[in-house]
């Protein structure tokens, strides 16, 4: 297994491009529970190309990106607006500043913490009544979505070790929930779901695919695996494109110092 902290580096152009964004309810949702307002502070946490960051700054919020893959930071960059900043650090150790942010939110990147020196970093740099977020993009069960986790259980010697970390198809009742919820840091659990899809053509779904880092770093047989690959984009796309459909699963939690 390559470390955590850099499997994407080989991946971080097709991940800026191709990776699904979060839809608009899961951010009211943030904002509500956070009780948010314009120009309150928010730190992104393995904040990756800068997907979620973008899409809470323009809500208004100041954004500290933090993630420990300078590759993946250099896309984030790309696109960095007057309210957001980035900067590497990791989710146990940060560099920010202390008691500093109304929330902390994490997009796709809990399964990969050592769970409870991140939880004691959240605590330190929230604010008093501030509140913990991580969501992640699941695929929903259907055909294609089916027989595509046939085919990444195919080709990928890494697929299920990876998939592991969030289980197939739903973080309930993975190792991660299981520690976070176990914390005796962690108070105020609520949970909701969201739906999100992705409509992509042939380039946009081969690199969604390749943006993966089991795909990047588990399949001996990329040749194969693409062909594939276009065998069943060939049978779901419709008008040149196919379908995505995720299920967003978000927490919201308090950390006690």
């Amino acid at each position: 297994m390559h470390d955590p902290k850099k499997r994407f580096s080989t991946a971080a152009g097709l991940y800026h491009r191709y990776r699904p964004g979060y839809p608009d309810a899961l951010i009211d949702w943030i904002i509500a529970k956070a009780g948010l307002k314009s120009g309150d502070a928010v730190a992104d946490i393995g904040c990756g190309t800068g997907i979620s960051a973008r899409a809470l700054a323009k809500r208004g919020l100041i954004i500290s990106g933090v993630d420990p893959n300078e590759e993946m930071l250099s896309y984030a960059r790309t696109e960095s607006a007057p309210n957001v900043n980035f900067r590497q650090g990791s989710a146990e150790k940060t560099g920010l500043p202390d008691h500093a942010f109304a929330a902390v939110t994490v997009a796709q990147a809990f399964h990969w913490f050592d769970v409870e020196p991140t939880l004691a970093e959240f605590a330190r740099i929230l604010r008093s009544g501030g509140r913990c977020f991580a969501f992640w993009n699941m695929r929903t069960e259907g055909p294609m979505n089916d027989e595509y986790e046939v085919l990444l259980n195919t080709f990928s010697t890494e697929y299920r070790q990876v998939s592991v970390r969030a289980t197939e198809g739903t973080v309930r009742g993975s190792r991660t929930e299981t520690e976070v919820r176990g914390s005796k840091r962690v108070r105020d659990w609520t949970e909701a779901e969201f739906t999100n899809r992705q409509v992509l053509d042939w380039e946009g779904f081969l690199g969604r695919v390749f943006s993966s880092s089991y795909v990047q770093h588990g399949v001996a047989d990329p040749e194969g695996m693409k062909r594939a690959l276009r065998e069943h984009f060939d049978r779901h796309e419709h008008a040149g494109h196919i379908t995505i459909l995720y299920r967003v699963e978000a927490w919201c939690f308090g950390v006690a110092a």
